[in-house]
């Protein structure tokens, strides 16, 4: 038999805390309607067909109260649930169910003597397992809670032991039944919920695709100065430096001429290898256009930016391309002083200008200038 953590552990690691939470918030909201409408329905009966009701009254009158009683603890839980635990969300669930399993079980046992029933238990025994969701062994250990209580306290109002025979077994296969379906329901939301899982991720995978450039898989020109307009906010709101690399391939278009723009493609897509190798995982990584990359590198100062920009130098210099080829780059590098975007990148495209004035392979700043 599988196990709650046999269900659970299907869901991915980084899914189950939402998936439990999911599933436990649309239990208390099913709960709440439920409730309110147990109130307003055993009130009906308690007022207008006691009466018919047999020596059941002062049941009735318990479903009343317990439902009085739960339905705000069961709205505070519904409101406020990602700020409690959810073993204690948990708790409450069971607590409810398990007590209006017992009403409904007492009903059945009570009026034995002038009403040979348990209709009431098997009703509320199949309306929870097919309105909650819950996990297979949860709602196991709940029903045969419940069972136990019925089996042993129906002998006190059926005296005909055939009958208690009957009964008992009724609700043993009910009961089994019961589980059976609450389990289906149960797979039933994981599936569901991965499904919904799997239709995000390829979602955002095709978003994702239309934000990158499709030979690099850096992002483009269009998110370069997406990407740099908010981390130039992120950097105000919380004052930390950051800088912008601007680079090219020095003499691409050589490359292009006598080798061939396959050549010239092959050289892109290894030097956008080098930097994701180079860089951060928090630097961002665009392919502004053509030979041109620009690095986005957030929380470094321009000491620490001209430092990256070396590394990826002399990575680039010392890779062997086709057919053994060197290729090196130039770049700028320019530091974030309250510049608008268009501003930042001028400063950054400034300085690469400069370095391939003065002989390329090589990155300037404001300040200095680093070569071979």
């Amino acid at each position: 038999m599988e196990t709650i953590q046999g269900f659970i552990t299907r869901i991915p690691i980084e899914y189950k805390d939402e998936f439990v939470r999911n599933i436990y918030k649309e239990n208390l909201f099913r709960l709440l309607v439920c409730a309110s409408l147990m109130i307003i329905a055993e009130t009906v009966i308690y007022l207008f067909f006691l009466d018919r009701i047999f020596n059941t009254g002062h049941i009735v009158l318990s479903i009343i109260i317990f439902n009085v009683v739960s339905l705000p603890l069961l709205y505070v839980a519904y409101k406020h649930i990602d700020g409690y635990r959810t073993e204690l969300v948990q708790l409450l669930q069971c607590v409810y169910l398990t007590g209006m399993l017992l009403l409904a079980a007492s009903i059945g046992v009570v009026a034995q003597n002038e009403f040979v029933s348990i209709n009431p238990y098997v009703i509320a025994v199949f309306a929870i397992a097919a309105i909650m969701i819950n996990p297979p062994i949860e709602n196991m250990v709940m029903l045969i809670f419940v069972y136990a209580a019925f089996f042993y306290a129906l002998p006190y109002y059926q005296a005909n032991n055939d009958v208690v025979v009957v009964l008992r077994i009724n609700a043993f296969i009910m009961n089994v039944l019961a589980w059976v379906l609450s389990r289906f329901v149960f797979r039933m939301k994981v599936v569901q919920f991965l499904d919904k899982k799997i239709i995000e991720a390829k979602n955002s995978e095709l978003i994702d695709m239309t934000n990158r450039d499709a030979m690099t898989f850096l992002f483009n020109h269009n998110n370069c100065y997406l990407k740099l307009g908010e981390e130039i906010e992120r950097a105000k709101r919380i004052g930390y430096p950051m800088c912008v690399i601007f680079m090219d391939i020095d003499d691409f278009k050589q490359i292009n001429d006598l080798h061939g723009h396959q050549a010239g493609d092959e050289v892109i897509i290894e030097i956008a290898r080098i930097l994701k190798d180079t860089c951060r995982s928090t630097d961002i990584l665009c392919r502004y256009g053509g030979e041109e990359f620009a690095i986005i590198i957030p929380d470094t100062s321009l000491k620490d930016a001209t430092s990256l920009a070396e590394r990826i130098r002399i990575n680039i210099n010392n890779t062997k391309f086709f057919n053994g080829a060197h290729v090196t780059v130039s770049g700028g590098i320019s530091e974030f002083t309250g510049e608008s975007v268009e501003e930042l990148i001028r400063k950054a495209d400034l300085q690469l200008y400069k370095a391939k004035c003065n002989g390329k392979n090589r990155f300037e700043t404001d300040y200095s200038s680093h070569s071979t």
